[in-house]
């Protein structure tokens, strides 16, 4: 099941970081001919204030519980309640 990305919002990392979305962006490097693959550019809400970039289908991925058998979230990224406040 495909599951939308929301700009802007913050996601839960199932190791339990914290990240809000920054914009869906295009990958300069597909090949010629294809359909760019999307991308999303978010930035750490911890100390570091990094931000990342990850394959559309990555981010939106189910967790392999095989490999994580003790991961609780079902996906990799989950969206969070709006209430939760970071400075």
């Amino acid at each position: 099941m495909e599951r939308d990305i929301i700009v802007g919002k913050i996601y839960r990392h199932m190791s339990g970081n914290y990240y809000r979305v920054i914009c869906i962006a295009k990958d300069s490097e597909t090949p010629k001919g294809e359909e760019p693959r999307q991308m999303v550019v978010y930035e750490s809400l911890g100390k570091d204030r990094s931000f990342w970039v990850r394959p559309y289908e990555l981010f939106q991925e189910k967790v392999d519980k095989k490999k994580y058998p003790d991961c609780v979230q079902e996906y990799r990224f989950e969206l969070v309640d709006d209430t939760i406040t970071f400075r």
